[in-house]
Formats: C-alpha cells, structure tokens, sequence
C-alpha cells in the first residue's frame, strides 16, 4: 500500500485561517449580546464546523491499496478500482470535479467510467500517476498545465 499526503498551498491555507477567524470574531461579538447558555450552544456547534474542516485539511490521505484508490481523512470517504479509471487531467482546479478533496491548486481531476469525478492535490504527483499508471496502463494523461 503506498499513501500519498495531500498537497496544501497558502490559498486554501488562508480560506481556512480566514473561515476559523471569522468564527473566532461571531463567538467574541455574540458573547456579549446573548446569554451565555445560547452562546454556548453557538461555541459548540461552530466549534464543530471548524474542527470538521480542519481535519480535512490536514489530514487528507490518498492511498493505492491492491488495485484501488482511496481517499481517507480518518475514514475512507472515498474509494474506486484503478481499472474503472479512464482519464487523469493534470493541472485543474479545485471548481472542476465532483468529489472536491484537494487542498491545493493545480490538482488532478480523476476520471471514472461512472462519471463521478475526484479532485485530488498528491504531494508527489508524477509519482502518483507513475504507480496508477503502473496498475493501469490504459489511463488517458492529460495535462492542462499552462
């Protein structure tokens, strides 16, 4: 089984430090207009939201295990048979895609038979596509790098 971490570029880096900052500002400012039992409640369900998505951003793992790939953050969230792979594009963004687990441009947009797309950001890419390449030689590469 070979695990690739996932990408992280100072874009996505700032989106989340923004997203936790403004979380950070509605909890100071709601804690002097509300009471303190709603202000609570408004702690622990933010507090949630922000933790969720700082998981996924540090936690994101893409792995080729056997003859799959599968994406896992702490659970498989994602998972499909390198044979059932017709297309990688090179060099997309995060906008294109169905499945949006990348955290960095100029990802890898994975292409399936069943038309449900992944968007994935590997920290070594052409080491990626060499071993999905190495499974399946029949995989269309597509680079739309500029």
């Amino acid at each position: 089984m070979k695990v690739y971490k996932s990408r992280r570029d100072w874009i996505y880096g700032s989106i989340f430090l923004g997203i936790t900052l403004l979380f950070a500002v509605i909890l100071v400012s709601s804690y002097f207009d509300t009471g303190f039992g709603d202000w609570l409640i408004m702690f622990f369900i933010l507090g949630g939201i922000n933790s969720v998505l700082l998981t996924n951003f540090f936690f994101i793992k893409i792995k080729i295990k056997d003859k799959e790939l599968i994406v896992n953050i702490i659970f498989d969230i994602f998972r499909i048979n390198i044979f059932k792979i017709t297309k990688v594009r090179i060099g997309e963004t995060m906008w294109s895609g169905f499945h949006k687990c990348g955290t960095a441009k100029g990802g890898l947009i994975i292409f399936s038979k069943y038309k449900n797309d992944l968007y994935i950001t590997p920290e070594n890419q052409d080491e990626f596509l060499k071993q999905l390449l190495e499974i399946n030689r029949h995989i269309i590469i597509e680079d739309v790098r500029k």
